[in-house]
């Protein structure tokens, strides 16, 4: 009798409070999506394809709406609470809308005549696409959409990636809370994902894809964590297939190896995904030589053309003169020597190997190595800035990935409109000073006993 008294005495009160139960909930969830796919399409009503737009908004929308709910216990929580987290996830997709109109150099000068050499050929010849800088998934996408007709590439492109982007904040949620992040933390830093200032440029001011390998990688690294490892490594082999970047992360398979966690036949099992993703190469007539090497081509192609740097804040702006003969190699050795150092470091502890250690030596691996190797372009620390989200714990972790959003936003602007916002030197050193913040909360964590899940031995 009481709740009815409420109900007709406040009725909006009432069912804000309301608890939907899940068949309330999935009309709930239902009826926004509804809501948002027309409010989107009469947005979008000038553009090219417009239902499109709405239909691919309305599936991002849906996408962390649905990871926020699950997350969120959806059908024990108040209306109130389900209706501001899929106010976030609206707004979120609707920042990405509406940057679809703006066309950057990159798309008109490389993205577009790709796309039309595509059409020109068969399926296969263009997912093997001779063209050092592309390779595995990146180039099997391109290539579909270069069949796409009556729509926009450059739609198509980005609403791709906004795709991929609200799948990997929902990875983002997932490694938050698998580190022990209450639920209100991770759901901050699934939002910050595809809200925070880089990711929003990176394929809307950039008309980038970087989306896709982090979506790979992030959800590899939680399935392994979460004692999945075929999935995890079969996701990092189609990640190895896309960017070399992601192997940024591969130290941490040598940690998770002596800990039994993955044994040789998942290793494998990664190899063959990789293998596969690249498939095409072989099919089209290239040779396996070809895809062998593809990468190797990559990285000597950039050594000539890029220098040591090609936009990344690293130790060699220091230097006024480098040559790029000694240092090339030299990067190299010394990356791989610091990616074993945090190996050591995490397999030598006696404190018992948590999550949130695992991921903390992931993101050090994802921030440090940019600084050191060579040939590193502004978008390197794309997949450090998710990571940091997902471990920004405490003041210093949240100082850590608030410099890390920083130092890639500059870096950002200085490549894409040749805007200097902090000087090359300075900004450096706040980018070697952020590793080091993360090398400090790592090691606190490895000398100190933390609560959690303990990986097993």
């Amino acid at each position: 009798m009481t709740e009815r008294k409420n109900a007709w005495r406040d009725p909006l009160r009432f069912a804000m409070n309301a608890r939907p139960g899940k068949a309330g909930t999935a009309l709930l969830f239902a009826a926004l999506m509804a809501a948002f796919c027309l409010l989107a399409g009469k947005l979008c009503a000038g553009m090219e394809g417009a239902l499109v737009i709405a239909a691919c908004g309305t599936l991002g929308a849906a996408i962390l709406t649905a990871f926020a709910w699950r997350a969120l216990g959806g059908e024990d929580m108040p209306v109130l609470v389900l209706l501001c987290t899929a106010a976030l996830a609206m707004l979120a997709v609707g920042a990405h809308l509406a940057l679809l109109d703006v066309k950057p150099g990159r798309y008109t000068k490389v993205l577009e005549p790709m796309l039309t050499d595509m059409w020109n050929y068969e399926l296969v010849t263009a997912m093997a696409w001779e063209d050092g800088a592309w390779s595995g998934m990146h180039l099997i996408v391109m290539a579909l959409l270069s069949r796409i007709e009556h729509f926009s590439w450059l739609y198509a492109v980005k609403l791709f990636d906004l795709l991929c982007q609200c799948v990997a904040a929902g990875a983002v949620l997932r490694l938050a809370l698998q580190r022990g992040a209450k639920v209100y933390g991770a759901l901050a830093a699934m939002f910050a994902c595809v809200l925070a200032p880089t990711m929003l440029e990176n394929a809307g001011v950039w008309a980038q894809s970087d989306a896709t390998f982090a979506m790979l990688t992030l959800w590899g690294l939680a399935l392994l964590l979460d004692d999945h490892p075929l999935a995890g490594c079969v996701l990092w082999g189609l990640a190895l297939g896309t960017k070399l970047q992601c192997a940024f992360l591969f130290p941490l398979l040598i940690v998770l190896f002596m800990k039994n966690r993955v044994q040789l036949r998942h290793i494998l099992a990664l190899a063959a995904a990789a293998f596969l993703c690249q498939i095409a190469i072989v099919l089209d007539g290239q040779g396996l030589t070809s895809l062998v090497t593809r990468y190797a081509v990559q990285l000597e192609d950039a050594r000539w053309e890029l220098g040591l740097s090609d936009g990344m804040p690293n130790v060699y702006k220091l230097m006024n003169v480098a040559s790029t003969r000694e240092f090339s190699g030299m990067g190299l050795y010394l990356g791989i020597a610091g990616a074993l150092l945090v190996v050591a470091a995490l397999l030598r502890t006696r404190r018992d190997l948590t999550n949130d250690t695992l991921l903390l030596g992931a993101l050090l691996l994802a921030c440090g190595l940019p600084l050191i190797l060579p040939q590193m372009n502004a978008r390197s620390w794309y997949l450090a800035g998710m990571l940091a989200f997902a471990c920004a714990g405490n003041a210093r972790r949240m100082i850590a990935a608030g410099l890390i959003e920083f130092i890639s936003l500059c870096a950002y602007m200085a490549s894409i409109f040749g805007f200097d916002v902090v000087p090359a030197v300075p900004l450096a050193l706040m980018a070697i000073g952020t590793a080091v913040l993360v090398l400090l909360e790592l090691l606190d964590a490895i000398l100190q006993k933390k609560d959690g899940e303990a990986l097993r031995a």
